[in-house]
């Protein structure tokens, strides 16, 4: 099997005469379409991530065990009191725990961050709440592999394509059958605040549904209205909601908030993901499932997916337990271990507070610890950060350089539909972070046409 990673970085060395306008071209198309984050165009390479068809049987492994353990995970908080406490949820979010949302899954719609160096893959947060990122994925694979220089290299080298939308659009239709909807073209409402930088992405998958026959319409949450039994955008009736808002900012604004919440409760329109996959998207769960303590809640291929993929993780507060209730002795081991760990907010996205041992001063690191000893955080084992080479252009010369670089399968319905890659300069790897994305395909076996 041929490394195409090397193979492709060879082809464009290969005819630098034509790379500057190739790329060039490929900025413009991809600057005049829906790839963007509020008014600014998602920075991205002219190159795809390539995963070999091991990897690629690696990652739909691990994405449909891992989407089954997060699942029970959930399912545990219902059936273990004693579990409960370590979701740390409040009263107002305890509330909506308890509304069945008509169907079996919690965890439909996710996005596993992790990086992957070879065959060691390490799943460092789960998004489970309100991932973004499919859509964006699909348009940038089919801009790069309708450029002309682009589609000469695959000409000599076999790639799979995958449409992420697709997998999307097939979650939200299996959802609805369950949950016992009766529409055979259900009209489908992406929610979420008008002003939030994703919108793009909404306009994108907008265009898709509606492609395939599915009215859709993107409206902000506060804008829904409840009247005769049914969730209506002004006069469009919903029958499914991809609640795109985040939880956390969802209650924060429940009050504004009570049709979409009265919808829910009712089952007037099948919302997906429900609320309750809030319970597995916080990085606390972690604590449960790389603590051996709770290994009998979860077969023997799980605990080795859990064991092999995902880093030791705890939440500050259980891991003072740890220690024995000893205060001193937490904060002896996050000081002297401090170029392995990473301690990040349990329940934040985007990067935020993330701070990495390993690069940061001593001063601003006993910051960080002083402020997750007062939050819900967690601390967790630093994995190794991969790069990946990608082309730029330099004074019109071709260059290439190293990027860091994670990995993003989907996980739709408990199966993987596909990944994104999202490269920076940073450790804290993230569009909203300044980072780029950029498409991964699976290859298949080299051949010489």
């Amino acid at each position: 099997m041929m490394n195409l990673d090397n193979a492709y970085d060879d082809f464009l060395a290969g005819r630098t005469d034509r790379v500057p306008k190739a790329i060039a071209e490929y900025e413009e198309k991809v600057h005049e379409s829906l790839v963007k984050f509020g008014r600014f165009t998602v920075p991205t390479f002219y190159k795809a991530h390539f995963v070999t068809p091991e990897q690629e049987k690696l990652l739909k492994r691990v994405t449909q065990v891992t989407t089954g353990v997060l699942d029970k995970v959930v399912n545990l908080y219902f059936t273990e009191p004693a579990l409960a406490p370590m979701f740390h949820l409040s009263d107002a979010e305890r509330q909506l725990m308890q509304y069945d949302p008509g169907y079996s899954r919690t965890v439909c719609i996710a996005r596993l961050d992790s990086f992957m160096d070879g065959d060691d893959l390490k799943l460092v947060e789960f998004n489970c709440d309100s991932p973004a990122g499919v859509a964006y994925a699909d348009l940038l694979e089919e801009m790069l592999c309708e450029s002309s220089l682009f589609k000469e290299f695959l000409q000599n080298h076999a790639v799979r394509h995958v449409s992420r939308r697709q997998h999307l659009l097939d979650t939200l239709l299996a959802q609805y059958s369950e949950f016992g909807g009766g529409n055979s073209k259900p009209n489908i409402a992406i929610v979420d605040w008008r002003t939030v930088r994703t919108r793009p992405e909404f306009e994108a998958l907008k265009i898709y549904f509606e492609e395939k026959g599915f009215p859709t319409t993107i409206v902000d949450p506060r804008d829904l209205e409840f009247k005769n039994g049914k969730l209506c955008d002004g006069d469009f009736k919903i029958d499914i909601v991809y609640r795109r808002v985040i939880f956390g900012e969802l209650l924060d604004k429940i009050d504004e908030c009570q049709d979409l919440i009265t919808a829910y409760k009712s089952r007037a329109a099948c919302v997906v993901n429900p609320f309750r996959s809030r319970l597995a998207a916080t990085k606390a769960v972690m604590s449960i499932l790389t603590n051996p303590e709770f290994n009998h809640f979860f077969t023997d291929e799980e605990n080795e997916i859990k064991e092999r993929h995902i880093p030791w993780t705890r939440r500050i507060v259980d891991a003072e337990k740890f220690y024995g209730g000893r205060k001193v002795y937490l904060l002896d081991f996050l000081k002297d271990e401090k170029e392995t760990l990473v301690l990040k907010p349990a329940s934040g996205y985007g990067g935020t507070d993330v701070v990495l041992g390993c690069e940061t001063t001593n001063d601003n690191w006993n910051k960080a610890i002083d402020k997750a000893l007062k939050g819900d955080w967690v601390v967790q084992e630093c994995v190794r950060i991969p790069t990946m080479s990608v082309p730029i252009v330099i004074n019109n010369k071709l260059e290439f350089v190293l990027k860091k670089i994670n990995l993003n399968p989907f996980a739709l319905n408990g199966r993987y539909g596909g990944s994104l890659s999202r490269l920076s300069d940073e450790s804290i790897i993230n569009v909203s972070h300044g980072g780029g994305l950029v498409p991964t395909l699976a290859t298949e076996e080299f051949h010489q046409r």
